[in-house]
Order: structure tokens, then sequence, then C-alpha cells
């Protein structure tokens, strides 16, 4: 049987995970909420209120609702110690956890894997960690996707 594409699901679920961390934590060359992203935004008169605005000599985007601060990036950041994971299939995430930068490093699949079949629902469900809340639709999705 010939197979056009043949898809890794485990490096799938990796740059899904990857890129919904980079963009929560909002981490510079990595977030996918950039300018081109918010022009898009306006090109398609989606969310018009998103739009970039220049302010002298930079320019400023306006929060949108799963934008963190500092001091909601720093609780995320630090493990929170109710949460018990399975230490047979993913390592120690707080050992992950570069608190100097607000990051996480070297997250390898099961440790992405943990993250968004357990941990990230939870935030999620957090409405109170973000500064705008956040749409209904999101928390629709969840039950939608079981």
């Amino acid at each position: 049987m010939f197979v056009r594409h043949c898809l890794d699901v485990v490096h799938i679920e990796k740059n899904i995970c990857d890129s919904i961390i980079d963009t929560l934590l909002n981490i510079p060359g990595k977030t996918k909420d950039t300018i081109k992203s918010r022009l898009d935004l306006v090109e398609m008169r989606i969310c018009e209120q998103l739009a970039s605005e220049k302010r002298g000599q930079s320019i400023y985007l306006p929060p949108v609702c799963h934008t963190l601060s500092r001091k909601k990036k720093i609780e995320l950041c630090q493990y929170p110690p109710g949460i018990k994971i399975q230490v047979v299939y993913s390592s120690n995430i707080q050992s992950l956890v570069s608190m100097k930068n607000l990051k996480l490093l070297g997250l390898k699949f099961l440790d992405c894997h943990v993250l968004i079949q357990q941990l990230l629902p939870t935030v999620i469900r957090c409405r109170h960690m973000f500064v705008m809340p956040l749409p209904d639709f999101i928390f629709s999705i969840q039950y939608v996707a079981r």
C-alpha cells in the first residue's frame, strides 16, 4: 500500500505543546502572537480591536485573552505541590523550569504529553490567572474533544 505522508504523532504533539507554552509565556522569538499575525487578523476582519498600534517609534500590541502578567507567569512556572504525576513516564517538570527567564527548557515528548493531557487543561480552567477573561468557547472545546 502506498503511503503518501507519514505523520509522526509524537512530534506533532511536541510541536503543539511548545507553541502553546511559548505563546502563553510570551517568549520572544517563539510566540505565535506577533505583529504579522495581528496584521493578518485585521486583514481578515477578525478581532480588529487587537490591531497593532504605532506609538512613536515602537509598535504596541494590545493584550489578548491569553496574556499573562509577570506575576502570573511566575505563578504558572512555580510547580504546584499538590499535583501528582506518575514518575514512570515523565521527568520532574519542576527541574525543567527556568525561573530566571520564566521558560520551560528541555521538554521531552513525554513531558509535553503530561503538560497537554494533565496540566494545561487545569491551567486553562483557572480563569483568574489571565489578564482578560477567556472566551467561553475555549472551555466548550474541551468537552467536544473528549
